[in-house]
């Protein structure tokens, strides 16, 4: 997203979650501070209705907000979520979606001091999102879904005037994904809220893989979810505690940054692209905003029919309001050889380009045709846009490249001249016995051919001069050898080879060179 900016300072992203590590090194300076209140003092110096609200509102405790640190209640999911929209572009880690805009912690969900329970319920996420009201907030991040339809819930959305963007949720307990147009009759599959409620202040979003394909813990709707981001394998910051704390995802995590999947990351991709959004200009509404992000998703076939968009969110198209256009490719084939022999190999290279400039890291297939085009090899393109694959044919062989497109790539197919692309000369193999005879006696020359040319005719050659010039013919057995009797008619030295002459399929080729001595 950074070719579309990075986003106003002046915005503020309000994240509903489990509270944030507030001195992430990729998060301590993307947190939002508010400068109308005096630390610690106990006095409300704002006027907000919130007490020392200095970083933020933990509405779970009901103080103003500070990371505590504890290590349960999945604490380190706000950090993660905040990571995704706004981490610092600073050299090290990684960069959010909009890092030049600032994030609001409002902790909902999670640890509560009182009795060392983990709580949170529509209660402490209404409170959360009535703060980010009373502070001017025009986006939120609500990374959570559950079954209760909540009319209060509701209420308050629709009264925020605030863009709630919600995760549409992971299924149920057996974590495969629900309608949540049309919930089931099983305690395991209910619409999931606040991704469900008919707010249109609401932008519900689903999951996809990177080979955009719809994760299959993604809950949909083609009613009740507009959009779908990245949400599989996303990296992004945790709270340093939870390094020493391996109860969780124990091979995915890295210190400070970890790998998780769900709606749950799904959503704050799209909540950095509604910040840049907001940046274009700050007067845009919740209704605006959502319509910018829905009309500008690029279309993916897993999507088709399942949400209402159809598509994944693009920040660019978003950004400048124009949905983007998918991008003409082209392809080049070369190869390291015209003719083999069997059994040899023969490299097959494509390089893809966008408007000549190399694509870097994408999937490109060889294909070849055998009674029809069949992919024989994948691969990837490596930094210069090439990608190479080997191949054994035994007889003559056809080849293309081919590029299946992706989000914003056409698919593309590489060209060649009519005619086989690689000629394959079968593998005679060539023998004299004896060496040396009498003149007037008699030898063989013989010899295997490969692969199986059975019935194929053979012409053994004579040297004259410069030129080779047949005597007779012969067919390939049934065993795939050959053999013609060789005489000796004068005293001195002649020089034979067999030779085959091309057929549809396979290139004509040359035996070694014998040399029979008459004395």
């Amino acid at each position: 997203s950074l070719p579309s900016g990075t986003g106003d300072s002046k915005v503020v992203v309000g994240v509903i979650d489990t509270g944030i590590d507030t001195s992430h090194p990729d998060l301590a300076s993307a947190m939002w501070t508010n400068v109308g209140e005096i630390p610690n003092n106990g006095i409300d110096d704002d006027g907000n209705g919130y007490i020392d609200d200095i970083y933020g509102w933990d509405s779970v405790n009901g103080r103003s907000f500070s990371w505590d640190g504890y290590p349960g209640c999945d604490e380190y999911h706000g950090t993660h979520v905040a990571g995704t929209i706004a981490a610092q572009r600073n050299n090290f880690g990684v960069v959010g979606v909009a890092p030049g805009i600032r994030i609001l912690p409002i902790k909902a969900l999670g640890y509560r001091n009182i009795d060392g329970t983990c709580r949170g319920d529509t209660g402490t996420v209404i409170d959360a999102l009535l703060y980010a009201q009373s502070n001017g907030v025009k986006i939120v991040n609500m990374s959570l879904s559950g079954p209760g339809d909540d009319k209060a819930f509701k209420d308050a959305i629709d009264a925020s005037g605030i863009l709630v963007v919600a995760a549409a949720g992971n299924g149920g307990e057996n974590g495969i994904g629900d309608n949540n147009d049309k919930p089931g009759s099983t305690d395991d599959d209910f619409s999931q809220y606040p991704a469900s409620f008919s707010s249109p202040n609401i932008l519900a979003v689903a999951s996809v893989n990177s080979g955009g394909a719809l994760s299959s813990f993604s809950n949909y709707g083609r009613t009740s979810v507009d959009v779908a981001g990245p949400g599989e394998s996303i990296v992004s910051t945790i709270p340093l505690l939870e390094c020493s704390n391996a109860y969780e995802y124990p091979l995915r995590r890295s210190c400070r940054y970890a790998w998780l999947d769900g709606t749950s990351m799904a959503t704050p991709h799209v909540t950095g692209i509604a910040a840049l959004v907001l940046s274009t200009n700050l007067a845009l509404t919740p209704a605006q905003m959502k319509s910018r992000i829905i009309s500008t998703t690029r279309p993916l076939p897993s999507l088709s029919g399942k949400i209402l968009s159809g598509g994944l969110v693009d920040a660019n198209g978003a950004v400048l309001g124009v949905a983007a256009a998918r991008q003409a490719t082209a392809m080049s084939i070369t190869r390291s050889a015209m003719i083999i022999t069997s059994g040899q190999s023969v490299t097959l290279t494509t390089k893809l380009t966008q408007a000549g400039q190399p694509q870097v890291n994408r999937t490109v297939k060889l294909y070849r045709y055998l009674g029809g085009w069949k992919a024989v090899c994948t691969a990837r393109t490596n930094s210069l846009g090439i990608a190479s694959c080997a191949q054994k044919p035994s007889v003559n062989a056809d080849f293309y490249w081919g590029f299946g497109g992706d989000l914003g790539l056409l698919p593309t197919k590489s060209t060649w001249y009519s005619g086989p692309k690689v000629l394959v000369r079968p593998l005679i193999t060539a023998k004299m016995k004896p060496y040396t005879i009498s003149k007037g006696g008699r030898s063989v020359f013989y010899g295997t051919v490969s692969p199986s040319k059975v019935g194929a005719k053979l012409a053994l050659q004579q040297r004259v001069g410069s030129k080779w010039v047949s005597l007779r013919t012969t067919r390939v057995t049934s065993r795939n050898t050959y053999s013609f009797p060789v005489y000796g008619t004068s005293r001195g030295t002649v020089q034979y080879r067999a030779y085959f002459y091309a057929d549809s399929r396979n290139a004509s080729q040359g035996t070694s060179i014998r040399t029979l001595t008459v004395v």
